[in-house]
């Protein structure tokens, strides 16, 4: 999928919470390097130290917890770290 249509799926607010979360996450992946792991991929990123770990919390989330248990964050704060994500990778 395109980050346009995951993105869109993030700020849908007829989503579940966690599916809205997951889109994100999605969203921030699709800018990310493809290297051997999803940690390389993560850290190859360029991003501030909090938005490092706000992404590597994201990322254990989706690979360790979700779709039950507490989100790592809200869908507006996951929407807002991929849009800060996607303006890096995009060099704006």
């Amino acid at each position: 999928m395109r980050y346009e249509d995951l993105i869109a799926d993030a700020r849908d607010a007829g989503l579940t919470e966690s599916t809205r979360v997951r889109a994100a996450f999605d969203a921030i992946y699709c800018c990310s390097p493809q290297l051997e792991s999803l940690a390389q991929s993560l850290s190859a990123l360029g991003l501030n130290a909090d938005d490092v770990s706000l992404v590597r919390r994201l990322a254990d989330w989706v690979l360790n917890v979700a779709p039950r248990g507490l989100l790592p964050m809200s869908p507006s704060e996951a929407v807002a770290l991929a849009e800060r994500v996607h303006k890096v990778t995009a060099g704006e």
